[in-house]
């Protein structure tokens, strides 16, 4: 069998377990440079995308490939270079073998700390662990730093993307780096720390922090007193880095977006580094214009997802401690469970808290108390997914639209995925099988009776079907 015709089925496989986002993102990109019966070499873009998929998909691709070859072949992952193509293994290569990363290990590594061969050869004083000085970057939070940041699987690869982009600003694989999601989710911590990291690696490094709101403002200023030669020497001349923040502020603005463009243009072309942050990607972004659209997704992309239990306890824990207020487990347990993911919220909650321990003399609340003064902001349980929750969660898993599941195509792209969704609004809301098929676009209640019929007896057999349907419940009971 080919080598390239190994890697497609290797590809195809790892996308029914794993979703197509996920595919996108992390497998797409690999290219397989070599193959024999004792290894198989994968080129990857970097070192941080390597350690990602050697700890999360490592013992996969190893059985993947064991499986198809009929040998006991070990991975070895080769760092692509600046022009793109293959450079030698990497010093600090090993092989992905099961026995190196067993699942429990894999999931703890994409939580907690790096691979230890990832900082083989790394110098003693890491950008991302030092601090910054104190106000000296406009805008900029000093106590927002990759050294305060809770790394988890929503968040890990535009964590590493932003480290990236601080170590190596201007890379043209990073830039721009458009970083999306949710309001509240970390987006702009990981824009100060990028800000912090460099000025500290250089003080003479020129960071210029702006939200969009900000920057149209300072245009429409410009204009009104025609100072533009100051304006645009400020975000061109004067830049080594731009960040710009919330950028979907932009739409519609058509003056705003053209001088952002020319400033884009400028910096890239003088090898200097742009990131942006959205709450959506920017082809998602009402009345942007195509050109700056196009840059936006010109670079490295990366979204970053609600947290899930484990790391919004990490994070809720760690900002408990940074306010000198460590939490007891029950109440840290009882209030994780009834956040929907946003750290934003999280924070409110922690500051209820404070005020709640200095009314008290300095003494924590206990859980107790805490339920009676957080009743307002926080359910008493946790909220169960909608339908439209759970059929946005599984079209984003499989790559589809919304429209796909609950439209008539028979596809067999679509039908499986359909058939998952329906089974999923059956388990976990109280609709009826008539109230789920209204859900799905005026389905017959028989359709939707088959469909759930359909996946719990492949679940018992097809393994890849288990496991994404176990994925997608993570996503939404998180």
């Amino acid at each position: 069998m080919r080598v390239e015709q190994v890697w497609d089925e290797v590809r195809g496989s790892l996308r029914d377990q794993i979703g197509a986002e996920n595919y996108n993102i992390w497998i797409q990109p690999i290219r397989i440079t070599a193959a024999d019966d004792a290894r198989v070499a994968l080129w990857v873009p970097n070192r941080y995308f390597r350690d990602w998929v050697r700890e999360n998909y490592g013992t996969r691709l190893t059985e993947e490939f064991r499986a198809r070859l009929g040998t006991n072949v070990t991975i070895e992952f080769q760092i692509g270079t600046r022009n793109g193509d293959p450079a030698a293994p990497s010093p600090d290569a090993r092989p992905a073998s099961p026995e190196e990363f067993p699942d429990d290990e894999v999931a703890d590594a994409s939580a907690t700390s790096p691979d230890p061969a990832s900082t083989a050869g790394a110098p003693t004083h890491s950008i991302a662990a030092q601090p910054p000085a104190m106000g000296e970057i406009p805008g900029v939070a000093t106590d927002k730093t990759f050294d305060n940041f809770v790394v988890g699987a929503c968040n890990q690869f535009a964590h590493a993307a932003a480290l990236a982009v601080a170590e190596r600003p201007g890379d043209k694989q990073y830039n721009p780096l458009f970083i999306y999601g949710s309001t509240g989710l970390g987006k702009t911590h990981l824009m100060h720390a990028i800000g912090n990291a460099m000025h500290q690696a250089n003080r003479d490094a020129r960071v210029v922090y702006c939200t969009a709101e900000r920057f149209t403002n300072q245009l429409i200023e410009a204009l009104r007193y025609r100072r533009m030669p100051d304006f645009r020497d400020r975000y061109r001349k004067n830049t080594d880095i731009l960040l710009v923040d919330d950028i979907q502020f932009l739409s519609g603005k058509e003056r705003t977006q053209e001088e952002l463009f020319h400033t884009f243009e400028h910096l890239r072309e003088h090898g200097k580094q742009i990131v942006f942050t959205a709450d959506v990607l920017p082809r998602e972004i009402d009345g942007l214009e195509p050109r700056l659209r196009t840059r936006c997704e010109s670079g490295m992309i990366a979204d970053m997802q609600p947290p899930d239990m484990e790391t919004m306890l990490a994070i809720l824990n760690q900002k408990a401690e940074d306010m000198g207020m460590p939490l007891e487990r029950d109440l840290a347990q009882w209030i994780a469970t009834r956040l929907r993911g946003s750290i934003r919220e999280l924070e409110g909650v922690l500051n209820r808290l404070d005020a709640l321990r200095r009314m008290a003399g300095g003494r924590m609340p206990n859980i107790e108390t805490a339920r009676q003064h957080l009743v307002n902001i926080l359910p008493q349980a946790p909220a169960p997914p909608t339908a439209e929750e759970i059929i946005g969660t599984v079209a984003n898993f499989y790559g589809l639209k919304v429209s796909d599941l609950k439209g008539s195509r028979r596809l067999k792209q679509i039908v499986r995925p359909r058939h998952v969704a329906m089974y999923l609004v059956r388990t976990h809301t109280d609709l009826s099988f008539p109230d789920i098929g209204r859900a799905f676009g005026g389905k017959d209640h028989a359709t939707v009776q088959h469909a759930c019929k359909k996946i719990v007896r492949l679940l018992e057999k097809e393994p890849d079907l288990r496991n994404a349907v176990e994925n997608i419940e993570r996503m939404l009971l998180r």
